[in-house]
């Protein structure tokens, strides 16, 4: 393949005897960058993208990265020959890399990422547990909305008393400042548990959370008495439902209280309380049929949502 020679600028050669292609005049003084702004570092020095005059030229020895809002950086490598530059390869830069000996590399472009705030993104957590949510870059501040989960409803108990229905998940909802690439723990409330036949209480709901910002507690676990609903710590607070109290006779139990902004609450029905809907809702208490006690139903999980 032919060799394509390109003579080099008569600024070149003196800097080229000086072994100097050096663009520190051109960058800050400072290695930091704003957060959410695209930028290169040239020898360990940041500079916007949009401040530097394109091309620019690096000898053998510097090196070049840039931060995660660029997506990739574009140059030509010549090899020296003599006073002019051989053609080598285009490069598609996307890591810190070095310009190798008897090289030359002519940046082209750079190619940033679109900014953040022209498209929103969300992150929904349904599933009971501890889950870790990564602050994406050029990301300051995040939305976030939490539901605790329900209590579970009681289990009826003896030959006539039903049970009461537990009480619904809080709700929340705030903005919060953040540092993008940070990582915060989100919990999700698990449903209380059924309370057993027999009498039994219904276990609590869980609180539902996003690091130490926001927390959403669950709906109380019920007896007889339906369980009082859950709450927030959040600058908008809803306070779930309180479950229903069980009566006498047959088929009398409590339904489950509503989920604050959520999930309804488990009917009674006949026989076992039914589960609480998500997210939040209070299990159904347990009735006694024709002298049967059953069991309660279990509260529905909490969620978390963010937005950014």
């Amino acid at each position: 393949m032919m060799n394509i020679l390109f003579p080099l600028p008569n600024r070149i050669p003196t800097v080229l005897l000086g072994m100097l292609f050096s663009v520190a005049t051109l960058l800050p003084p400072s290695k930091s960058a704003a957060q959410c702004q695209a930028y290169i570092m040239i020898d360990g020095m940041a500079a916007s993208p949009t401040g530097l005059p394109l091309p620019i030229w690096l000898h053998e020895g510097q090196t070049i990265s840039m931060n995660a809002a660029v997506s990739l950086i574009s140059a030509l490598e010549f090899t020296l020959n003599g006073t002019a530059l051989e053609f080598s390869q285009a490069l598609s830069i996307t890591s810190l890399q070095t310009v190798p000996t008897g090289k030359v590399w002519k940046i082209e472009s750079v190619i940033k990422l679109p900014m953040n705030g022209t498209v929103v993104s969300s992150a929904a957590y349904n599933t009971a547990g501890t889950h870790t949510f990564t602050v994406p870059v050029c990301t300051n501040y995040i939305c976030i909305e939490a539901w605790g989960a329900g209590g579970g409803g009681g289990g009826g108990a003896g030959s006539t008393q039903n049970a009461g229905g537990g009480g619904g998940g809080g709700y929340g909802a705030g903005c919060y400042t953040v540092t993008p690439g940070s990582s915060i723990s989100v919990v999700v409330g698990a449903g209380g548990t059924a309370g057993a036949s027999g009498g039994g209480t219904g276990g609590n709901g869980g609180s539902s959370s996003v690091g130490s910002l926001i927390t959403a507690t669950g709906g109380n676990g019920a007896t007889v008495t339906g369980g009082t609903g859950g709450a927030s710590s959040a600058p908008i607070n809803t306070t779930g439902g309180n479950g229903g109290n069980g009566g006498t006779g047959s088929c009398n139990a409590g339904g489950g209280g509503v989920g604050a902004n959520g999930g309804n609450g488990g009917t009674p029905g006949c026989n076992t309380g039914g589960t609480g809907g998500t997210p939040g809702g209070g299990g159904g208490g347990g009735n006694v049929n024709g002298g049967t006690p059953y069991n309660g139903g279990k509260g529905g999980v909490g969620a978390v949502k963010i937005t950014w």
